[in-house]
């Protein structure tokens, strides 16, 4: 039983070590992709799955690799190491970002609003505290006439559609979980830049020193675009 407890204990201070160095690498991306004239980044909730990426690169791009860096360790990038956890970022302290589901984050950036009508203010409160993207929320008293209500809508969607849009709420983005080299020294992770109607990604290849990254080597681009059919 003392075995037991004791093996118990010792995966979970491992999964808690695991996370605390996902939690710093995750943070130190954030700080590495975040432009300057941004306060915060929007992230997916839930990260990307890398299984559905490709590893094979070509042997000049093994060679370009080599020249930046001769201690690479290759076998990051050419044997397949599947990342198949599901975790969600909002169980980390992340800085910088505000975390929302994917479809949140989408609709953050096509501006798409929508309509949530409330009886009194007690419900408007209720509803303004859970911070619901895009959401307009106005109050109708059923009490009230057609024109009213129709009033009262109208003076609450012109005024969100005054506000401008912060730069930050154009862009969001997601990432896989970093996979590691056996030294720990480098990683490597997907990540995808959502916009308005479009998005591109890409797997990129980091060395940590000092609590500091450097881009090694991108590769596996792709590229997003949705269509609106009237």
């Amino acid at each position: 039983m003392k075995k037991l407890i004791l093996f118990i204990f010792l995966c979970s201070f491992q999964v808690y070590g695991q996370n605390i160095d996902l939690e710093k690498t995750i943070n130190l991306i954030i700080t590495e992709i975040i432009p300057s004239n941004f306060k915060y980044i929007n992230l997916a909730e839930k990260n990307l799955i890398e299984k559905e990426f490709d590893y094979s690169i070509q042997n000049y791009q093994k060679r370009e690799i080599f020249i930046k860096d001769s201690l690479f360790p290759i076998e990051l990038i050419t044997i397949s190491k599947e990342e198949k956890r599901r975790i969600n970022w909002k169980t980390f302290k992340l800085n910088n970002c505000k975390i929302y589901s994917e479809n949140d984050c989408i609709s953050i950036v096509r501006n798409s609003r929508y309509l949530i009508k409330v009886k009194n203010k007690t419900e408007y409160d209720s509803i303004i505290n859970l911070n619901i993207p895009n959401a307009i929320v106005v109050i109708i008293n059923p009490k009230w006439g057609k024109h009213k209500k129709i009033l009262e809508i109208r003076k609450a969607t012109e005024k969100i559609e005054n506000v401008e849009k912060n730069i930050e709420d154009q862009f969001y983005f997601s990432f896989s979980i970093p996979v590691f080299s056996e030294n720990k020294k480098y990683f490597r992770i997907a990540i995808y830049k959502g916009k308005q109607n479009k998005g591109e990604g890409s797997s990129k290849i980091f060395k940590i020193e000092n609590e500091t990254l450097t881009e090694v080597f991108e590769y596996n681009r792709w590229k997003t675009e949705v269509y609106t059919v009237n």
